[in-house]
Order: C-alpha cells, then sequence, then structure tokens
C-alpha cells in the first residue's frame, strides 16, 4: 500500500512539474518557472525549522522563513543581479540576529544553522532556475529540456537505488547513516541516472546531437557526478534526520515523507549539474 502512495504521489509531483515546464517553455514566461521552487523551497524550510528545534538549536522562524520567499524572487527577478547581495544580507543577518545570545556556544550554534539553511536550501534550489534558464543563444524549448535531464536522472537515480536495493541488495554501503543503503542499490541508481538522462536528452534535437552523436561520454560522467551527489545529499539528509530523532522530514507528500525527502538529493546534484554542463561542457 505504502508503495502505491508512492507512485500515486510521485505522479503527480512529476505532472504538475512536467506541465509547469511546457507552460513556460510554450508560451516563454521563465519566470513560472522559478516560482514553482518557491512553495517547495517554504516547505522544506519549514522542516529545517523544525528539525533546528529538535536538536535544541531553536532558529527564529519568522525572521529565517522571511528569507526564503526574498531570496528565491531575487534569483527569478532583475535577471538575478541583485541575488549575491540578498544573500549576503541574508547570511549577515543571521549571525547578526544571534550575536546577542548568551551562552555564546548557543548564538553561534544558532547563527550557523541559520546560514546553513540559506545555503542548504533556497540557495542550492536557485541552481533549478539557472539549468533551466540555459543559453541564450538556444530556443526556449531547450531550457526546460535542461531541466527535465536532470531531474530524470535524479529520479532515475533514487528509482534505481531504492528497487534495485530491495531486490538485490545484500552488502550495506552506510550502515551508520542509512542502513538500508546497499552498494547495489548504489549501482543501479547510476545505471538509471544514465538511463533517465537518456530519455531526457531524446526530446530535444540539442541533447540528442551531444549525447547520441558527439560526446556520449559527456552523460556518462554527468550521469555519475549527478548520481553521486543525489547520494551525497540523501546521505546529508538522513543524517539530519538522525541527529534530530525522525524517521521523516515531514509529511508533503503520502509515502514519501516531508519536503526535504523529496529534494535532499537533487539539491545536492543540482549545483554539480550545473557546472559541468555550463563550465566542462559549455553546453548552455
Amino acid at each position: 500500500m505504502n508503495l502505491v502512495k508512492r507512485l500515486a504521489s510521485a505522479a503527480v509531483a512529476m505532472g504538475v512539474i512536467f506541465i509547469v515546464l511546457y507552460i513556460g517553455s510554450r508560451y516563454q514566461i521563465q519566470w513560472i518557472v522559478g516560482l514553482i521552487l518557491l512553495p517547495v523551497g517554504y516547505l522544506a524550510s519549514i522542516e529545517y525549522v523544525q528539525l533546528m528545534k529538535r536538536l535544541d538549536v531553536p532558529l527564529a522562524a519568522p525572521e529565517f522563513l522571511l528569507w526564503v520567499p526574498v531570496l528565491t524572487l531575487s534569483y527569478i527577478f532583475f535577471d538575478g543581479r541583485y541575488a549575491d547581495v540578498t544573500l549576503m544580507f541574508a547570511l549577515a543577518y543571521q549571525m547578526l540576529r544571534y550575536l546577542r545570545e548568551i551562552p555564546h556556544r548557543v548564538g553561534l550554534n544558532q547563527a550557523a544553522a541559520g546560514v546553513l539553511g540559506l545555503l542548504y536550501i533556497p540557495w542550492l534550489l536557485h541552481y533549478f532556475y539557472l539549468i533551466y534558464l540555459g543559453g541564450v543563444d538556444q530556443p526556449p524549448h531547450v531550457g526546460a529540456v535542461h531541466a527535465l535531464v536532470v531531474l530524470l536522472m535524479v529520479w532515475g537515480y533514487d528509482a534505481g537505488a531504492y528497487f534495485v536495493g530491495k531486490l538485490f541488495g545484500r552488502h550495506q554501503a552506510f550502515p551508520n547513516v542509512s542502513p538500508k543503503k546497499t552498494w547495489e542499490g548504489v549501482a543501479g541508481g547510476f545505471v538509471l541516472a544514465l538511463g533517465g538522462g537518456m530519455v531526457g536528452a531524446s526530446f530535444s534535437p540539442f541533447w540528442r546531437a551531444l549525447v547520441f552523436w558527439d560526446a556520449f561520454y559527456h552523460l556518462l560522467i554527468a550521469a555519475f557526478l549527478v548520481g553521486s551527489a543525489a547520494q551525497l545529499g540523501d546521505l546529508f539528509a538522513s543524517k539530519l534526520k538522525r541527529a534530530a530523532e525522525v524517521k521523516d522530514s515531514g509529511t508533503f507528500l503520502p509515502g514519501h515523507g516531508g519536503a526535504i525527502d523529496r529534494i535532499d538529493g537533487l539539491l545536492f546534484a543540482l549545483p554539480v549539474f550545473y557546472f559541468y554542463f555550463h563550465y566542462v561542457v559549455r553546453f548552455f
């Protein structure tokens, strides 16, 4: 029954994302794609505050959460030209907010948690929008395919790691943090990450030319890097939840847990994908 819930809620979430990507590229309203980051990032940030509270590091929730939409919108509007300045103000505020806290150890932990939270969720998440924007010389639909490729790679890795690990897993990979993760599952994740990338690439002649004709090895490398980053993101979230002594970060999607549970791997994978295809391949 839990598997049915997982598949059904995943299908609904994927359908919403695909529709938004299509509308954004079809009608060239790119900001609509950026706006889907806002509710996801905000819900994940609420869960982060709750996890910090369980760790005895209480954050000033209204003030912390206020920066999440401010940061997200700064990346979307005005071509993101003020985003880095906004980020600096946000991080500085988190440090200054707890400067007078006594004992000093408590204030330091709160300031560090505030800075980490803003970098961990809204800052990492904004790379999805950068990936979607794509190259200036590419047709609008290509940006949607950029986003689709990274999503299918991460979802492919998650699915491969889960199902292959469940069916064939014998050797624990990270017993202290995530006992159910196996090396067989990790291998299956890499295979399906590659498969997801190939499926996504098939939607655009630009991607087909790169992946299937010019340089298939780029997708192989990207699948390994994205899969590794997604696994690291999952482990970081698992460590966070174990420290807070909770099973799930929340109840965002039935059968899937909270918002952090759904985007933990994606958060770490997004900058890796962006840096590789933007700076190494120079594809966008």
